[in-house]
């Protein structure tokens, strides 16, 4: 019997592979842990401090975000993801507790993970997805951060599992969820749009559909209207579209996030004296106008802009925002760094290798199950082509593959799990 024979014998056990996936789990908890208590009260860094000191400022005025002094700020930012701030500091008086909310919103997405894995494939692809994302950097480094990914993906998680278990009175309560994740992130429409095409394949009851798009609206009413009563604007969610087109829209436009801080594209005559959605406009006029006139560099930079969003996995935790400095004053030609730089892009490849053997599986799934392209099996496949085309309609930067990451995992361990059929058949053979 050959190793990879022995390998797949022992995987074939789904009692074994059930004590695996319970050690490894154990011990990526236990690793958050450790992180928590080492880092706790660590300075968080770049749009992390940025969601804390908007929080802290409405707190001590004791109001919700926006307050009427953000009518005139650049824009409205991750409003949802703000209050959940505001309300950690009306609970605990501080936000170092964000952390220990993670690692429960971590652990919840395992379990969810294992169930996506489960119930569309088999029990052992469940156990598989989950030990894969475990061992994945991002999933255990994420844990400190003061960041938007893990409640966003947490809520849209769950909404998905609500709406998969097919029953109305779940599903009204996914459209709820999917709104608050809105709130968060305006990225929901992928997980939105692959809710529908479920609908579609199962063929069911268009009373789902009701439970589903009604709630959702009706949320996103209410706290728009809320913030309208507020402030005199219907927000319902973040205001950085203008922004974040014109950063991948003008001359020297290259794919991410980086060099538009080093340009005046963005500068607006007295932009102190608009508000923010005033702001917005011209942001989004300006881009239009670019994109217009650039058809052929805006779709180049649109291919361009993949590579960059999943060219590592190592962005998680607190200083993913150095990195990206360190990039932008190499780029303008400050050789000093370039030894810090090799360090920092040969550092990434050694944290990322679970991240592209996931991927090589990934490929694997698909290439071997090719024939169940158009099965409800590919319900996954639509979250991640559809984020990844969305997103590289703005700048990109690795951390924004995260919300769709989790299908990659899951068709990776489907990879696995087919190739131990394959190998255990063989055996028999």
């Amino acid at each position: 019997m050959s190793i990879k024979q022995k390998i797949a014998t022992y995987f074939e056990d789904e009692k074994l592979l059930f004590k695996i996936a319970g050690v490894v789990s154990a011990l990526w908890v236990v690793a958050q842990i450790v992180l928590i208590t080492c880092f706790w009260g660590y300075p968080q860094r770049g749009d992390m401090s940025v969601y804390i000191s908007m929080a802290y400022r409405c707190f001590a005025n004791n109001e919700w975000y926006p307050m009427a002094e953000d009518i005139y700020s650049v824009y409205i930012f991750a409003p949802g993801f703000i209050n959940y701030l505001i309300l950690q500091f009306h609970i605990f008086g501080t936000v170092n507790f964000n952390a220990v909310l993670n690692l429960f919103l971590n652990v919840a997405m395992l379990f969810e993970i294992y169930y996506l894995g489960k119930k569309f494939f088999s029990k052992r692809t469940g156990l598989i997805s989950a030990i894969i994302f475990c061992l994945l950097y991002s999933n255990l480094i994420i844990v400190l951060g003061a960041n938007t990914e893990n409640p966003f993906l947490f809520l849209c998680l769950s909404a998905l599992c609500l709406v998969f278990s097919g029953k109305w009175r779940y599903i009204i309560l996914a459209g709820i969820l999917f709104a608050l994740a809105n709130w968060i992130r305006p990225l929901v429409i992928i997980f939105l749009f692959a809710s529908i095409v479920y609908f579609v394949i199962t063929k069911t009851k268009i009373y789902n559909y009701v439970a589903l798009i009604i709630p959702y609206i009706v949320i996103l009413l209410a706290i728009g209207t809320l913030t309208e009563n507020k402030i005199g604007y219907f927000v319902y969610q973040s205001t950085t579209f203008g922004i974040n087109l014109l950063i991948t829209s003008h001359d020297n436009a290259r794919g991410n996030v980086v060099h538009h801080q080093h340009l005046e594209v963005d500068d607006i005559y007295d932009s102190h004296l608009l508000s923010f959605a005033e702001k917005d406009s011209i942001w989004k006029t300006r881009s239009f106008k670019w994109i217009k006139e650039h058809p052929v560099k805006y779709i180049t930079l649109f291919f361009i802009k993949i590579p960059i969003l999943y060219v590592h996995d190592a962005w998680g935790g607190m200083s993913h925002f150095d990195e990206e400095a360190l990039t932008a004053k190499f780029m303008q030609g400050d050789s000093t760094l370039k030894y810090a730089v090799i360090k920092k892009i040969a550092s990434n490849i050694m944290q990322s290798i679970p991240y592209y053997l996931t991927f090589l599986f990934f490929f694997y799934a698909w290439w071997v199950n090719r024939k169940q392209l158009l099965s409800i099996k590919s319900i996954f496949l639509v979250i991640f082509i559809s984020g990844t085309v969305i997103t590289c309609i703005f700048p990109a930067s690795p951390r924004y593959h995260y919300p769709f990451l989790f299908p990659v995992i899951i068709y990776a361990a489907w990879g696995i799990d087919t190739l131990i059929e394959k190998l255990t058949k063989k055996k028999l053979e």
